[in-house]
């Protein structure tokens, strides 16, 4: 039987926009859990942010913080969460 963990990793990017800081961009959405997610832009990020507006497959709207940033990577932490059904819907 396969980890969360494996889960994660075996699921693939997921199309999402983002809203952070004035600024509107489109990203790729891993690691998707009920709590966050990893976030992938085309250019780098300026660093943390304590709120951004996410939308994940044009199908849900998280609002969130940036945990951390590094390049083209951040990892989001939601303020509430997803359900584990529609995880598993969008990757349906």
């Amino acid at each position: 039987m396969a980890t969360a963990f494996e889960n994660r990793r075996e699921q693939s990017a997921l199309p999402g926009r983002c809203d952070c800081e004035g600024t509107s961009m489109a990203v790729a959405i891993t690691c998707l859990t009920t709590e966050g997610c990893v976030l992938e832009a085309n250019d780098d990020w300026a660093g943390v942010a304590d709120f951004v507006h996410l939308q994940i497959a044009s199908a849900i709207d998280m609002n969130g913080k940036l945990d951390w940033a590094q390049g083209r990577r951040a990892q989001m932490r939601f303020f509430g969460q997803v359900h584990p059904a529609a995880i598993a819907k969008l990757h349906a």
